[in-house]
């Protein structure tokens, strides 16, 4: 099977009826790209970096480092691939486990893409903890919070109890990691919506939140750790992860 190598594809700004026309092929994926593997029977979950494809016939991925592996042809792959500043994902088989020359697998070639645009919108997952207040009005000592995802433009924040009203201004206080660089978040928002739901039996309030007034500094800070936990969604991050944990 002949494999073909990709450059790197120029940024697009694209409408979502556009990019779900997209091909892998067409986004160009640059070989040496990670790409994340997840299985759900045997559960696992592997960093490989992509070789490159056939069009419309098959993909060509580094084999996961480990001896644990022994799948049959025909198991069902969950893959995401991050290509420029798109995440990728899809549902994918094994076609051929290779060991020589070097270890490789081959998998089917995808019938269809879910493309997520990474823009300042984009909500991304978090399990950040976080101090809220209503500023110096407040006498209460800071409450202790959970912030469960996060975008450039708000958050949403669930408590015990609930922390503030619809349209009442609020500060916000986390300390996040940036490329291993501790940095402190101090932010200012508006509540716009408060949801009571239920957890286990345990009531939990989420609190919709937009940030109002941020200075060009946490917005970058902002920037960079929402992108960083961007790419650990994507795999990008995790062998750098294994290594900071040495």
């Amino acid at each position: 099977m002949q494999l073909t190598p990709y450059s790197p594809s120029k940024k697009t700004n694209l409408s979502l009826k556009a990019s779900q026309e997209l091909t892998l092929s067409s986004l160009k994926p640059r070989p040496g790209d990670p790409v994340r593997l997840e299985l759900r029977l045997p559960k696992a979950r592997y960093s490989v970096r992509f070789i490159g494809l056939h069009e419309q016939q098959a993909i060509m991925v580094s084999a996961p480092k480990t001896r644990k592996t022994h799948l049959t042809e025909g198991t069902v792959i969950q893959v995401k691939q991050l290509i420029g500043n798109r995440l990728v994902s899809y549902s994918s088989r094994l076609l051929k486990a290779h060991t020589e020359p070097f270890g490789y697998w081959v998998i089917s070639y995808p019938k269809q893409l879910d493309i997520q645009i990474f823009r300042e919108h984009t909500r991304v997952p978090v399990h950040l903890s976080v101090l809220v207040d209503k500023g110096d009005s407040d006498v209460q000592q800071p409450a202790r919070a959970v912030c469960v995802d996060m975008s450039l433009q708000g958050v949403s924040i669930e408590a015990p109890v609930a922390l503030a009203s619809v349209n009442d201004k609020i500060f916000i206080t986390a300390r996040v990691s940036v490329a291993g660089i501790e940095q402190v978040i101090l932010a200012n928002g508006v509540v716009r919506s408060v949801m009571q739901t239920e957890s286990q039996m345990i009531n939990v309030f989420r609190h919709g939140v937009e940030f109002e007034g941020l200075d060009d500094e946490i917005g970058l800070i902002l920037s960079g750790y929402l992108y960083q936990q961007w790419l650990y969604e994507a795999g990008e991050l995790i062998e750098l992860e294994r290594v900071q944990k040495r």
